[in-house]
């Protein structure tokens, strides 16, 4: 009985020797940070000592814990040590391995954020509660970049606040986000919306007129650095008469801001025009076609936008430009409506790419 307890014993001490050896050693692995992200992973020369410069990429792969696919992105060499910069950061909290051909060189954990440090939907456009039901984009802007490709898990609509909505947006990958990734564009399905396409005969459209909806925004939607919301966001609204027509600039109510001020020229639509469009489609210019700098900003709802210029306004004629690209909330831009009957040759259509407003200073 002793001889066997000492055999357990023997072979219990071995196996724990064992194992030991073969937990990888404090590798140096050190993370290479912009602002709040992980944005590289450093490693050190004495770790891959045998890979050249130019295999570093054939040789050295590093993969999210155990999976087998490595992550994107470029190695380089920054003094003795080698770096690897992630396509996209990595995120907090996950474990990463590095590997030297199949031979596993140790791993690192991103550190977690600090408790209460999350993200945030700042706004949801169109900013109205009353829609038209064909509306076309919705806009969810976030305090910082999000995790991409997750809207179709964490977004709904739902009817009546009870039934949600499948399909109702259309998916596209990868998704239409903005360059810093934290505003993301989302269209409601434009084959449902157009009444002569199959979609739309097949399934109806998306929104119908006289309702109640809900667009739903998940608490668990993570940024790129692995926080969730924490908070789920909501915005509730009706659906009202479609929009069929272009907008109108002749019909636009412009100020006429006051001489030798910075006093913002205010230019009302008398409709909601498209979020993202306003900002990027209104420009200022001169009486001889130079470019006025300043600032655009949206207000009442989207129905309204303000240009306030970097110098004071001098007397003269300026010309207000809007791109024939700009939108209201059903798609109609200023040169044709969105969803419009090809077959109709007394409907016309326009390719200007821009439209004036002529105003004075005095």
């Amino acid at each position: 009985m002793i001889r066997l307890h000492a055999l357990c014993s023997l072979i219990f001490f071995a196996f724990c020797l064992l194992t030991s050896c073969q937990q990888p050693e404090d590798t140096g692995f050190a993370i290479r940070w912009d602002g709040n992200r992980a944005a590289g992973l450093v490693i050190p020369q004495q770790v891959a000592k045998s890979v050249s410069a130019d295999s570093l990429s054939q040789l050295l792969s590093v993969r999210l814990g155990n999976k087998e696919t490595a992550i994107l992105g470029n190695y380089k060499r920054v003094g003795d040590d080698i770096v690897f910069q992630p396509l996209i950061p990595f995120t907090r909290s996950l474990t990463y391995t590095v590997w030297l051909r199949d031979k596993r060189l140790g791993d690192l954990t991103i550190p977690a954020l600090a408790k209460g440090n999350k993200p945030a939907l700042l706004a949801i456009y169109p900013s109205q509660d009353s829609l038209p039901d064909n509306l076309l984009k919705i806009y969810l802007h976030f305090s910082r970049p999000m995790q991409e490709g997750q809207s179709q898990k964490y977004v709904a609509i739902l009817k009546n606040n009870t039934d949600t909505l499948p399909g109702v947006f259309l998916n596209l990958q990868p998704e239409l986000w903005n360059a810093d990734r934290s505003v993301l564009t989302l269209w409601l399905d434009p084959g449902r919306i157009k009444r002569d396409l199959q979609p739309n005969k097949r399934l109806g459209a998306p929104l119908q007129k006289a309702v109640h909806y809900q667009l739903v925004v998940s608490s668990d939607w993570p940024d790129q650095q692995g926080a969730i919301l924490g908070k789920t966001s909501t915005k509730s609204f009706l659906t009202v008469q479609r929009d069929s027509l272009s907008p109108n600039p002749a019909r636009w109510t412009i100020n006429q801001p006051q001489l030798e001020s910075v006093q913002p020229l205010v230019v009302t639509f008398g409709e909601a025009l498209d979020y993202s469009l306003l900002i990027e489609t209104l420009h200022v210019s001169g009486e001889n076609g130079e470019t006025i700098s300043g600032t655009w900003q949206t207000g009442d709802e989207e129905k309204r936008a303000q240009f306030k210029p970097t110098e004071p306004w001098r007397a003269g004629k300026y010309r207000l430009q809007i791109e024939g690209r700009l939108e209201d909330l059903a798609g109609n831009n200023l040169n044709r409506p969105f969803d419009r009957d090809v077959t109709r040759k007394d409907l016309s259509v326009n390719s200007r790419s821009f439209v004036e407003r002529v105003f004075s200073v005095r």
